[in-house]
């Protein structure tokens, strides 16, 4: 008999869907604020749950479809923390927006559910129900401004671009099962390692790995597997913008780590190289194209792309302290992401808009938010005492001690670059005269998020000791 303890805080979250979908039917159950606070609470019980299911065991467990380890623990802890700062920071959006609120927190609980099982995945059958669970309500979530065509159009976007990644990625699967017979990641390692793809098979796990780095590529939003990512991260409602830049990432980097440097580990000179190689075009193309832009959204979507960037550059290291940067620098990447979304939601919360111009005079409107974005803007940037700043110093460390150092100047010559679009957003608020005198105003829950994400950045940056342990504790795990 199957023990599932183990997915209690997926089983938390799955039946608080449920729990909001019935409430969603229920005589004054559509009320927003409800929603947001039985979300919330959901998410709080999964965390909660959390070191029960971690002490469940070591290794595979349910027939072999979840591993439970460090590795797993730690996204796990960051997909629903980054899920719980997105409600706080966003009910008060999703509110004044009229959204079917019961509605839109079950779809994002189901989706922070698949982004989960994708971070624990142990065989190819449970990775892949995971990543259709957290596409499909992506979907849905991205098109949730049904009224509005930039957002129709986002969610049609999303929705083409990843049936075509889908079936890519579904495809170069196939190869690998075919040839190893097994689903299970730690059998189609060992079938590698043990040379049963020679001979005249050689080419076909070099195409199967093709096929897998295009899928997850998309899902990650890596150049040149991009190009969806500014249009959707437009077009959805802020909120979704800002899970899908952490939480959807976050769980594909996960899987990068689990079905390329765990299943395909044998392939290491592979795979290595390929992810070098996106990385360095990734994160040159993401700051590249985000100095022009004049919307906020899509300024910080092609951020996001760099700093996909920088974190494929840690995994391609492939080695433990390759791996502790991803870790450390994917837990900064909470915190100063979506406190800088944070901010544009209370802009467009009450009506204003999401460009360059909607930041002019910030600084006098409402002093504490401009700061908050300011600090979040330096710390995604590296600049010292924040959290981006040890994120990066981490994967320099990592790049130049496994000799790939033309990497480390790839992530050294970016960051340069990406200086001049994160100092645009400061000079925007404090020395560009104001459009309107109205302050801008955050309400409880979204004061708590920004407050949650602003402890965090420092916290990570002033004293990150113990979050540098738990990430190289959390970076044990079998690599190449």
């Amino acid at each position: 008999m199957y023990d599932f303890t183990g997915i209690l805080p997926e089983l938390a979250l799955a039946a608080g869907s449920l729990l909001l979908l019935l409430l969603a039917v229920a005589p004054g159950g559509r009320r927003a604020g409800a929603a947001a606070a039985t979300a919330a609470l959901t998410l709080a019980a999964a965390l909660a749950l959390l070191p029960a299911a971690a002490h469940a065991g070591h290794g595979a467990v349910l027939g072999g479809m979840v591993v439970l380890d460090g590795f797993g623990t730690f996204f796990r802890a960051v997909l629903i923390g980054a899920a719980l700062v997105v409600v706080l920071t966003g009910a008060r959006y999703v509110a004044a927006r009229g959204l079917a609120a019961p509605e839109f927190y079950a779809l994002l609980l189901m989706a922070v559910a698949g982004a989960d099982f994708m971070a624990v995945a142990g065989d190819v059958i449970s990775f892949y129900v995971g990543l259709e669970t957290l596409s499909l309500a992506s979907y849905g979530l991205a098109g949730f401004l049904a009224g509005e065509r930039f957002s129709m159009e986002a969610a049609l976007k999303y929705f083409l671009n990843g049936a075509v990644a889908s079936a890519l990625l579904l495809f170069g699967l196939s190869l690998v099962f075919g040839l190893a017979g097994t689903t299970s990641l730690a059998g189609i390692a060992a079938a590698l390692a043990g040379g049963a793809w020679g001979g005249a098979a050689g080419t076909v796990p070099a195409v199967a790995l093709v096929f897998v780095l295009a899928g997850l590529g998309f899902k990650v939003a890596a150049a040149p597997f991009h190009l969806w990512a500014p249009d959707v991260y437009e077009g959805a409602p802020t909120p979704v913008t800002a899970f899908l830049s952490l939480v959807s990432k976050g769980a594909a980097l996960a899987a990068i780590v689990r079905v390329v440097a765990v299943g395909l580990g044998p392939l290491h000179a592979d795979w290595q190289l390929a992810l070098a190689v996106l990385s360095a075009l990734t994160m040159t193309v993401g700051n590249v194209s985000a100095l022009w832009q004049k919307n906020v959204k899509r300024l910080l979507a092609y951020s996001s792309v760099a700093h996909a960037g920088y974190v494929l550059a840690g995994i391609a290291v492939g080695t433990a302290l390759g791996l502790q940067a991803v870790l450390f620098y994917i837990l900064a990447y909470l915190f100063m992401n979506l406190g800088a979304f944070g901010v544009v939601m209370a802009l467009s919360g009450q009506g204003e808009g999401e460009t360059l111009e909607d930041l002019a005079g910030l600084a006098r409107r409402s002093p504490w938010l401009a700061a908050l974005l300011a600090l979040f803007a330096l710390s995604l940037l590296g600049l010292p005492w924040t959290a981006g700043f040890m994120g990066k110093l981490l994967l320099f460390q990592a790049t130049v001690s496994s000799h790939m150092t033309w990497l480390a100047l790839f992530i050294a010559v970016n960051t340069g670059i990406s200086a001049y679009y994160y100092f645009l957003l400061i000079r925007q608020m404090y020395l560009r005269p104001a459009k309107s005198a109205a302050p801008v105003r955050a309400d409880a829950w979204l004061a708590a998020g920004l407050a949650v994400a602003a402890a965090g950045v420092l916290l990570l940056g002033i004293f990150p000791q113990s979050f540098l342990e738990w990430s190289q504790l959390a970076a044990f795990m079998p690599l190449p």
